[in-house]
């Protein structure tokens, strides 16, 4: 194995030469197919000119030395048909060793300018394309109101969102990678929906080194999800309050704005465990997600319940496959926050698709 530093790419010669071989293999086998036809039937003549068929050396000595024999044809039949099968399996074999699953990676930023880059190796099984969605421009444009901003956040969004399932027509597979802000994150999730399985991106906070976007492999994880519930008066009006610390504890001065009289609050924790990394698995995602929202399901039953608020301190992968769980036939109205200065300022009300601000 070679390895390449200035551009950070290896060389497995051994991938290389088995590759070369069985490229070599099939060529072998074309030729070997047209010159048995021009033999039998006088079929390419213009391979034959470009080939130059030597009856006196090489392989078609040998082919005119079996046509000439008493049983010639049949045995070049024979030949032919072994020849035949060797073609198909090595197209077969090359078609498999080059199909790869269409994947479409979105590219979503908001929090900071931002360069994205994976392991190669790991996208070895993909023909992967990108869509980009930065909206660092429009979030921290400060020339304009917040309400105008997050409004126009809104649009860019609404704006992708046909360009993606376009994408999912044509049979391309959705990766998530992004670091943006929690609800332009939560809505793209919420207006894809959860009708095809995506593959979800993280970059790790706890290697300085490693800078790329990993792949999130479908592992389960031991540490449990646990919620801790404040219910309400069932016979006010009241609203779900739904909170989820991971990646940052979110105290009850924060949601100064967010907390109302009567909300009924689902805080979900990691007893003891809060960091960025804490979360790190496909199936962990979707172990915990579907928990959330099943706790949601059996409360908004309740014909008091009004509306959906989340405030959730957590990684961009979560955030996206938690709103892709959520249904816009089955959620009340729902509203995500975003986290700034110790408050929650603004937020997107996803089922209306407006801005909320605070």
């Amino acid at each position: 194995m070679i390895y390449i530093k200035k551009f950070k790419y290896k060389l497995k010669w051994e991938a290389i030469i088995g590759s070369l071989v069985n490229v070599g293999i099939l060529l072998f086998s074309i030729k070997i197919f047209f010159m048995i036809l021009y033999r039998i039937y006088g079929f390419g003549s213009l391979l034959a000119s470009f080939w130059n068929y030597d009856e006196k050396a090489g392989y078609y000595f040998i082919i005119n030395y079996i046509y000439d024999n008493g049983h010639g044809v049949k045995l070049l039949w024979l030949v032919l048909i072994i020849d035949v099968i060797i073609l198909i399996y090595m197209l077969l074999w090359l078609g498999r060793k080059n199909a790869k699953r269409k994947l479409l990676i979105i590219e979503q930023s908001s929090l900071q300018k931002m360069n994205f880059t994976y392991d190669e190796k790991e996208l070895g099984d993909y023909a992967d394309k990108r869509l980009s969605i930065n909206q660092y421009e429009t979030l921290n444009n400060k020339s304009i109101p917040t309400k105008e901003k997050v409004s126009l956040a809104i649009t860019e969004i609404n704006n992708k969102i046909l360009k993606i399932l376009n994408y999912v027509d044509k049979g391309y597979q959705i990766g998530y990678a992004g670091i943006a802000n929690i609800p332009v994150t939560f809505m793209l999730g919420y207006e894809l929906g959860d009708e095809n399985k995506k593959l979800f991106f993280h970059k790790r906070r706890d290697n300085s080194v490693d800078d790329n976007f990993h792949i999130l492999k479908d592992e389960p994880r031991q540490l449990i999800l646990v919620l801790h519930e404040t219910k309400n008066d069932s016979t006010k009006s009241g609203k779900i309050l739904l909170l989820i610390q991971l990646t940052q504890p979110i105290e009850e001065a924060d949601l100064q704005g967010v907390l109302e009289e009567n909300d009924y609050i689902l805080k979900y924790e990691i007893p003891q465990t809060i960091n960025y990394d804490v979360v790190d698995s496909a199936h962990q995602i979707n172990d915990y997600t579907n928990k959330i929202l099943s706790d949601i399901a059996e409360i908004q039953k309740n014909p008091n319940i009004t509306q959906i608020k989340i405030c959730v301190a957590a990684s961009g992968a979560f955030i996206f496959e938690l709103g892709t769980k959520f249904s816009k036939t089955q959620n009340k109205d729902t509203v995500i926050f975003h986290y700034q200065n110790d408050k929650y300022p603004w937020g997107i009300n996803v089922t209306k698709k407006i801005p909320v601000v605070k």
